[in-house]
């Protein structure tokens, strides 16, 4: 029986304590998003770039170039978690002490 992919992406945020908002602010999404891919069917995507890695033969993180983004795209995109207040978020949840979350200084565009 072929197997399909599973979405943890719920999981994965409820466990560092984020909102679906929060998290849609943090990787530049809406919300809406967000909520398909933690969706039975929210993979679909990722099944393509599996594909995609099985006939390169390569991982798909093979598949990404990652290139510096210039600051001022993340600031217009109104962004004001930064990947620090995560770091700090998730060292809270793993030490079993509450992080102080941060609510968006200014509302997504949606």
């Amino acid at each position: 029986m072929p197997l399909k992919p599973k979405s943890r992406v719920a999981s994965l945020r409820e466990k560092v304590g984020l909102t679906q908002v929060q998290l849609a602010v943090l990787v530049g999404v809406t919300p809406n998003t967000i909520q398909n891919w933690e969706k039975e069917n929210g993979l679909e995507q990722l099944e393509r770039y599996l594909k995609l890695a099985e006939v390169f033969g390569c991982n798909v993180s093979d598949l990404v170039e990652y290139v510096p983004a210039p600051e001022e795209e993340a600031k217009s995109k109104g962004f004001s978690f930064s990947l620090e207040d995560l770091r700090k978020m998730r060292e809270g949840r793993e030490t079993g002490t509450k992080a102080q979350t941060t609510e968006p200084q200014s509302k997504p565009k949606f």
